[in-house]
C-alpha cells in the first residue's frame, strides 16, 4: 500500500500550531488547481490569500481531500472549497511563520474518486522554497533550518 500525499496532515498540524500560538492562520491558494471555489472577483495572479481565523469562519470542515467552509466577501456569505493541494503555503499572519508546499509527486488528481489517474501541469517548485509574508513586503518569512540530529 503506497502512502497518500503527506499535505492533509501537515496542513492541519500546522494550523492547529498557529491557532494554538495565538495568530491567525493564512493561506495562499493556487485558483487554477481543480476544485477550488473562491470568489473570482478576489483571484489576482491566479492566487489568493485567505484569512483562516476561527472568528472569520462558519462550517468550518478539514476533510479527507479539501477544507471546506463560509466567510462573508464584501458582506456576502460565501461558501469556500480549497483542495489540499490547492494550498501552496500556510503561515501565521503575525509572525510569517508556516510551510510553503512544492508540487506533489504524479502532479494534480484529477477527482478525489480517482487520486491514482493525475495529470501534470507542467510546472516546477522547489519544496524549500522561501514564502515571504505578504502583508509585510518582500521581507522572507520563513526559514530553512538544517538540523545535525
Amino acid at each position: 500500500m503506497a502512502l497518500g500525499s503527506s499535505r492533509p496532515y501537515l496542513i492541519r498540524a500546522l494550523y492547529d500550531w498557529i491557532i494554538d500560538g495565538g495568530e491567525d492562520p493564512y493561506v495562499i491558494v493556487d485558483c487554477s488547481y481543480p476544485g477550488v471555489e473562491v470568489p473570482d472577483s478576489h483571484i489576482k495572479d491566479g492566487q489568493i490569500i485567505l484569512n483562516l481565523a476561527p472568528r472569520a469562519l462558519v462550517g468550518w470542515s478539514m476533510a479527507e481531500f479539501e477544507v471546506m467552509f463560509q466567510t462573508r466577501f464584501d458582506r456576502i456569505p460565501t461558501d469556500i472549497v480549497l483542495p489540499y493541494g490547492s494550498i501552496t503555503a500556510i503561515y501565521g499572519q503575525e509572525s510569517g511563520l508556516g510551510m510553503a508546499f512544492g508540487q506533489e509527486p504524479g502532479g494534480v488528481p484529477r477527482s478525489p474518486e480517482d487520486s491514482e489517474a493525475t495529470q501534470s501541469i507542467g510546472r516546477d517548485q522547489d519544496d524549500s522554497s522561501t514564502v515571504t509574508n505578504p502583508t509585510k513586503g518582500n521581507r522572507p518569512a520563513l526559514r530553512i533550518i538544517k538540523s545535525d540530529d
